[in-house]
This record gives C-alpha cells, structure tokens and sequence, in this order.
C-alpha cells in the first residue's frame, strides 16, 4: 500500500529556500491574484475576493513552518558527515556495548543506571535511569539506524505512560523526521540523534565502562 504523503513532512525533507518560495508565491497569488483576476470576471464572487486576502498569511505561514526544521536538518547532516567516523565507529559496537557506553555516558551526567530493577526484565526498555525521584526510561536499539521516524517515538512515549516513567530517551547515529521532531516537542521526550550522541559519547570514549546486569 502506497504511504500517505504527508505535506509539512514533504516540505522539512526540500531544501529551505523552495518553501520559502512557494510560501511568497501562495501569498501574491492569493493576496493579489485572486482578487485581480475575479474582479476581471463578469460574475463576480465577493466572498472569494474578501477571503482571498484574509488566507494570504495563513497559508504562507503554514508553508514556511518546516523551514527551521529543514535548516536544522541541513546543518545537521552537514555535522554528520564531519562526524563520520565518529559515527562509524558507533555503529560497529555491538548493541551490548552500545548499550553499556550510553549506560556510562549518562551516569557521567548525573543519572543512576538501575542495573536490577524490575523493568530491565521489559526487553522494550534498553536502560532504566534515575535522577532524583524521576525516573526515566532509554531505547538504544536503534543506534545504528539512519532514521527514525514517529512510530517510534509514540510506541516510546506510550511505553512511558505504561510504566509510569517521568521521561524518556530515543538514541540514534542517524536523524529523527519532522513529524517525530514536532511529535516530542512539549512532551518529555529527549531525541538523541548523531551529532548529540557523539558528543555525550564521547564523555567516556576509549573509557573501560561497568558492564550492565541484565
């Protein structure tokens, strides 16, 4: 079965200047050119000249929503390729290893891994963490992945609800898609992507890490 295209998504994938484009084309067109050419018409319709105008900014708006998403995502990919074999080497490890990395990388930040609870026994939770009274749940599954994309984002955040976690964490060497970007935005949801998982990894890179108790 064909995917439904979704547009805002079609639109965070195209260079940044094409939705600026059509954004400044729509607005002329419907700001000026509905307006002119039915004023030319011998019938014409005053609803649709009056709205025409009051559409104008929306619908400009609306196309230019994904731009700082698709600038973002040409500096990111940009990054990646700069952090290639940073990445390349990330995504040679093991899922163990990856996993006991991350496992260190976040007890450096001032996490508690909590290598016996009863949630480790879930095989949809990679990592268990806490800070304070919160506590927080990983997926690393995925690092070796170049996309990720809603779904797992919403099968993440609906785990949380289920467990009844204070957060959680997606990581990934490649990029998340617009709609999982907008999707965790708001929620406690952290999408870690390439550039910031080279980056936290790198707290303990070449580092001999405490091996997990599964």
């Amino acid at each position: 079965m064909k995917k439904n295209l979704n547009i805002i998504d079609f639109l965070s994938q195209i260079p940044w200047w094409i939705s600026v484009t059509l954004s400044a084309l729509f607005y002329s067109l419907l700001k000026f050119g509905v307006p002119y050419f039915e004023a030319q018409s011998t019938l014409v319709n005053e609803v649709h000249i009056s709205m025409g105008p009051i559409f104008a900014p929306v619908v400009a708006l609306a196309l230019l929503s994904p731009v700082t998403f698709s600038l973002l995502k040409s500096k990111r990919k940009k990054k990646l390729d700069e952090l290639k074999n940073e990445i390349q080497s990330i995504q040679e490890l093991s899922w163990q290893q990856f996993k006991e990395i991350a496992a260190e990388a976040y007890r450096r930040t001032g996490y508690t891994i909590m290598e016996n609870s009863s949630f480790t026994a879930d095989p949809s939770v990679d990592l268990v963490m806490r800070k304070s009274a919160n506590l927080y749940l990983v997926q690393c599954r995925y690092w070796q992945n170049r996309k990720l994309g809603i779904r797992e984002v919403k099968n993440l955040f609906s785990l949380m609800h289920d467990k009844q976690a204070s957060g959680v964490f997606l990581l990934t060497t490649g990029i998340f898609t617009y709609e999982a970007r907008h999707y965790a935005a708001g929620r406690p949801i952290t999408l870690v992507d390439g550039v910031e998982l080279v980056e936290l990894l790198s707290k303990v890179h070449a580092l001999p890490v405490k091996p997990i108790l599964n």
